[in-house]
C-alpha cells in the first residue's frame, strides 16, 4: 500500500503540462556570428561588394587590403578571394593553408576566362589550390554559347547568354547530396545567374591527370552551377588541360561545363568553392539581378551560398525548423535531490545543469540541442568541444516494428515505455565508439551500433557551441525509421558526469559527502542493492517531478527508478491497463423433507444446502491509476419464506411427539 501512495503522486505530477514547450516551424537563426574576410589585396575589384555586405547581415565582415598573414586570418571563418590579378606570395600560401588545416573553414576563390590577362589569374588560382591540396582547378580556356540557344530551367525556358556569346548564364543545379545540405544552394532560385566571360572548373587527381567533372567525379565533389549548350574558346596560351578546342570548340557540338564547384574535406570539415567568375568584383559580378533584359537570381544564389557554407561547416542546425523546445528548471542538477558535485574546482556550478532541450529538423537531419548553465570551458581539450558532460538522449518512435528496450547505458534507471534509439555524446577522443571508447555514437534498442562520429561523421556527429553552452547532436534521417512522425516521438534526456575511466564512461556516485572526483549524496541502501542512479539532471517540467521519478527505485525489491519522457506538451505517461476483478457469489438453497416412520413413531427432517459460486472478471483501461482489484459478493438468495416453511414443519413434528405422550 505504501508503494501506491508513492506512485500516485508521481503519476499525477507527470500529467502537468510542460507549459514552456514550444512547437514551431520557425526558421532557426545562427547561434554565432560568422566572420567573413574579403581579399582586396591582390588586384580584385570591389564592385557590388557593398551591396553584398549590406544585404548579408547575418555575418561579420572584414576587408583585407594588405598581405595575408596568419594573424590576419585569426578568427576568420570564411575567406573570399574573387579573381586575383596578382599572384600570392609563398608566405601567403602557407598562411592560407595553415588556416584551412585548423578545420571548420570555407575558402571561396574565383578566376576568369583565358581572355586578355585571364591566364595569369587562372594560374594564381590554380597555384593556391595546388598548395592547399585541393583537387579542383580552373581550365585555361573560355566558355561561350550563342544567342539562339535556350535551356529550360525549372519549367521556364531561358536563353543561355545575355545578348552576347561571352555573357554566359549559369544554371544552379547542385548535385543531390543530402548529407552535405546541397538542397540549400538552389532553394528559391528559379532563374539563372550571370557569369560574365567565364572559364570552366576541372579537377586533377594525385597522378596529375586532369579530368572533366561533367562525367568524372571524385568523393567530396559538389557540382553547383552549370553551363548548357556551350562550347570552348582558346584565346591565349597555355592550351586547355581537358577541353581540346578541336573536340569541344565552336562547330564541334554543344556541351555542358561546370561554372561553380566545391570539394568537401570531411576529415577537417572544410569546403573549398571554386568559380570561373567572381560573385563580387567581376566586370559584372554574379550578384546581378538582371542583365541585358534577362532577369537573374544572383542575389538569392549568393545568399544561399553563404547559408550553405554556414550550415555545412559552422552550424549544421542553421536553417532547421524547431519541432519542440523544452526548458528545464535551473538548479535541479541534484539527481533525486540529494546528489552533490565532486569537490575538484573543475566541476564549476552548473556544468551538469540542463536549462533547455530543443529538437530541430530539416530535409535530411534531426538535431538535438542540450543547453547547460555552464559548459565548463573544456579544461582537458575534448575534441568535440567539451569534457565534463556525458549526455544520453533516448528516442521512442511510433514504429511498433522496431526493437524496444527499457534499460539504459549505465544510468541505472528504467524508461517507461521504453526506447528504439539512443544517441550518446562524449568528448570524442580516439576512433572507438562509446562505450568501449570515447567517440559519440548512435545505438538501436537491440544494442546494434547504427553510426558513430568517427566512421560516419557526415551522417552522425556531436559538437559544441561554447559561447551558447550548447552540445548538439546531428543525426541523418537515413539512419532512423519513422522520421515523418518526429513530433510524436518520446524523448528522454539525461545528463551524467563524464569519466573516461568510469563504468560506461560515467562518473561514480558514493554515499555521504562527495569526493574530489566522485559524486556524493548516494543512497547507501540503493548502492548496496545496485539501484543507485547516476543521473545528475534530466529534462522534466519541475524539479520535484525529477526528484520523485529518480526516487522511485525500490532497493528491497532490486527495482530501478522509473523515468518518463517528453512527448508533445506533456511528460508522456503511457496508458496503464487496470484489472478489476468482480466476484459474484450465488447461494442456492435446496430443501428436502423426508418422513421416517418407525415403531417409536419419531419423525426426523433432514435439510441439505448446496452453494455454487460464479466469478466474473472485467478488465478496465485507465491512463493514470495503478492496478487494483475489487471483489463484490451478491446477497444470499435464501428467502424468509423457506425459513418459515421449515419452522412450520419442525413445529408440527414436535407437536405430534408431545401428543403421543
Amino acid at each position: 500500500m505504501n508503494r501506491y501512495i508513492v506512485v500516485l503522486p508521481i503519476l499525477l505530477l507527470l500529467l502537468l503540462p510542460l507549459s514552456s514547450l514550444v512547437a514551431a516551424a520557425a526558421e532557426s537563426q545562427p547561434l554565432v556570428k560568422v566572420t567573413v574576410a574579403v581579399d582586396l589585396a591582390h588586384g580584385e575589384s570591389d564592385k557590388y561588394l557593398n551591396y553584398i555586405m549590406g544585404n548579408i547581415t547575418f555575418v561579420n565582415w572584414k576587408i583585407i587590403n594588405t598581405t595575408i598573414t596568419s594573424d590576419m586570418l585569426s578568427g576568420v571563418d570564411i575567406l573570399l578571394i574573387g579573381q586575383p590579378r596578382v599572384a600570392f606570395a609563398p608566405d601567403e600560401l602557407e598562411a592560407i593553408s595553415s588556416w584551412l588545416n585548423t578545420g571548420r573553414k570555407v575558402l571561396y576563390i574565383a578566376g576568369d576566362s583565358d581572355y586578355g590577362g585571364g591566364p595569369a589569374t587562372i594560374d594564381a588560382v590554380n597555384k593556391l589550390l595546388e598548395y592547399i591540396g585541393a583537387k579542383l582547378r580552373l581550365e585555361q580556356a573560355s566558355v561561350y554559347s550563342s544567342e539562339d540557344q535556350n535551356y529550360t530551367y525549372k519549367g521556364v525556358t531561358y536563353p543561355t547568354v545575355a545578348k552576347a556569346y561571352y555573357r554566359m548564364l549559369a544554371f544552379v543545379e547542385p548535385d543531390n547530396i543530402p548529407e552535405l545540405y546541397t538542397w540549400i544552394l538552389d532553394q528559391g532560385v528559379t532563374k539563372p545567374i550571370l557569369m560574365h566571360g567565364p572559364g570552366a572548373v576541372i579537377w586533377v587527381d594525385e597522378n596529375g591527370v586532369y579530368h572533366n567533372p561533367v562525367n568524372e567525379t571524385f568523393p567530396g565533389l559538389i557540382r553547383i552551377a552549370w553551363f548548357h549548350k556551350a562550347y570552348i574558346g582558346d584565346n591565349n596560351p597555355p592550351p586547355p588541360y581537358v577541353y581540346n578546342p578541336i573536340m569541344y570548340g565552336q562547330g564541334a557540338g554543344l556541351f555542358d561545363f561546370i561554372g561553380y564547384a566545391a570539394e568537401y574535406w570531411k576529415d577537417k570539415n572544410v569546403v573549398i568553392t571554386v568559380a570561373s567568375e567572381s560573385l563580387y568584383g567581376d566586370y559584372e559580378p554574379a550578384w546581378a539581378s538582371s542583365y541585358y533584359g534577362v532577369d537573374l537570381d544572383g542575389p538569392r544564389f549568393v545568399e544561399n551560398l553563404f547559408k550553405w557554407w554556414i550550415k555545412l561547416v559552422l552550424q549544421p542546425s542553421y536553417l532547421a525548423s524547431t519541432v519542440f523546445e523544452a526548458p528545464d528548471p535551473v538548479g535541479d542538477d541534484k539527481g533525486n535531490g540529494n546528489l552533490k558535485y565532486p569537490t575538484n574546482p573543475v566541476f564549476a556550478p552548473g556544468v551538469f545543469d540542463i536549462v533547455d532541450f530543443k529538437v530541430l529538423q530539416d530535409e535530411a537531419f534531426i538535431y538535438l540541442q542540450v543547453q547547460v548553465r555552464n559548459l565548463g570551458g573544456n579544461p582537458w581539450g575534448g575534441p568535440n568541444g567539451w569534457i565534463l558532460q556525458h549526455i544520453q538522449v533516448y528516442m521512442l518512435t511510433t514504429d511498433k516494428s522496431l526493437p524496444v528496450n527499457t534499460s539504459t547505458m549505465g544510468l541505472y534507471v528504467s524508461l517507461n515505455p521504453g526506447w528504439n534509439y539512443v544517441a550518446v555524446a562524449v568528448p570524442g577522443w580516439g576512433n572507438t565508439p562509446f562505450p568501449d571508447g570515447e567517440v559519440s555514437a548512435l545505438y538501436r534498442a537491440d544494442n546494434v551500433l547504427v553510426a558513430d562520429q568517427y566512421n560516419n561523421k557526415t551522417l552522425f556527429d556531436t559538437y559544441a557551441y561554447p559561447d551558447q553552452n550548447i552540445i548538439e547532436f546531428k543525426i541523418s534521417k537515413s539512419l532512423l525509421a519513422d522520421t515523418g512522425n518526429i513530433e510524436n516521438w518520446v524523448f528522454y534526456v539525461f545528463m551524467a558526469s563524464y569519466d573516461g575511466y568510469g563504468e560506461m564512461k560515467i562518473r561514480a556516485v558514493q554515499a555521504g559527502d562527495p569526493g574530489e572526483w566522485t559524486l556524493g549524496g548516494g543512497d547507501p541502501v540503493a548502492l548496496l542493492a545496485n539501484v543507485q542512479h547516476k543521473v545528475v539532471d534530466l529534462v522534466a517540467p519541475t524539479a520535484s517531478i525529477q526528484y520523485k521519478m529518480l526516487s522511485s527505485y525500490d532497493a528491497s525489491a532490486g527495482k530501478l527508478a522509473v523515468v518518463y519522457g517528453l512527448k508533445g506538451g506533456f511528460l508522456y505517461v503511457p496508458p496503464v491497463t487496470v484489472t478489476q476483478t468482480v466476484t459474484e457469489t450465488q447461494t442456492l438453497t435446496q430443501t428436502a423433507t423426508m418422513t421416517v416412520v418407525s415403531t417409536t413413531t419419531n419423525t426426523v427432517t433432514q435439510t441439505a444446502t448446496v452453494t455454487s459460486t460464479v466469478e466474473k472478471t472485467a478488465t478496465v483501461p485507465s491512463p493514470t491509476t495503478v492496478l487494483s482489484t475489487a471483489t463484490v459478493t451478491q446477497p444470499d438468495l435464501t428467502t424468509t419464506a423457506i425459513a418459515a416453511i421449515i419452522a412450520l414443519v419442525v413445529g408440527l413434528a414436535v407437536g405430534m411427539v408431545f401428543k403421543k405422550k
